[in-house]
């Protein structure tokens, strides 16, 4: 509920007060969302750290679904032209995890390095259908993108299978356990950030002009 509650204008918050009202449910708003984590290091937890040491991969498969291919148990790293290729990809496609347009390549780190693992959410797992009854062929995959002031953001966009695989793998495979225990974690989204990047948007700030049908991307 916190990221719910936090991006909805007043009418949706008297909106969701009311219908909390109306079940009888003692509820008080969450705290705020978190806030620039730039300055404030990461670490992993211990039981983490043993998922680090024991070699276990942290996407765990969901009750009567099927696991994920081999090729889908890994982080890889990309660049930002590859990040955005992904999400112009996923615009096209459609299935509800990312879209292209300009806002994103003008406000990633353009020699940043960005990081990707297949990581669906339970109603997402390939093999099971979706709201119209198709059976999900892609893989929602969590995405660490490195903004343009250095912060780390966590993003969801669907990528399929042959796409995924087909990018390179490099990294070793403790870095690699690591970087997904911290992408997992990572609270602050794209449209957070894109949020309190607002008042500096323009051709006198990042040197982005806004336009009209393009923004940060949004959680489904």
């Amino acid at each position: 509920m916190s990221y719910v509650w936090h991006t909805a204008d007043p009418e949706g918050r008297a909106w969701m007060l009311r219908r909390i009202e109306e079940t009888g449910v003692d509820w008080t708003p969450p705290p705020p969302l978190p806030t620039s984590n730039r300055a404030v290091p990461r670490f992993l937890t211990p039981r983490q750290q043993a998922g680090v040491l024991l070699r276990r991969w942290p996407v765990r498969t969901p009750d009567g679904a099927r696991p994920l291919p081999p090729e889908a148990r890994v982080l890889k790293a990309l660049d930002s032209d590859q990040v955005c290729a992904l999400y112009e990809e996923a615009g096209r496609l459609r299935p509800g995890f990312g879209s292209g347009g300009p806002w994103l390549p003008a406000h990633l780190d353009p020699e940043g390095v960005h990081y990707l693992v297949p990581d669906p959410m339970d109603h997402y797992w390939p093999g099971r259908t979706n709201a119209r009854g198709r059976e999900i062929r892609w893989w929602q995959c969590t995405a660490l993108l490195r903004m343009l002031d250095g912060e780390q953001v966590r993003e969801m966009v669907a990528v399929l299978p042959e796409t995924f695989a087909a990018l390179p793998s490099h990294l070793p495979r403790r870095r690699q356990l690591r970087l997904v225990h911290l992408a997992r974690a990572t609270e602050r989204d794209a449209y957070l950030w894109g949020r309190d990047h607002k008042a500096e948007c323009g051709a006198e700030g990042c040197g982005y002009v806004p336009e009209a049908a393009d923004g940060p991307p949004v959680a489904d």
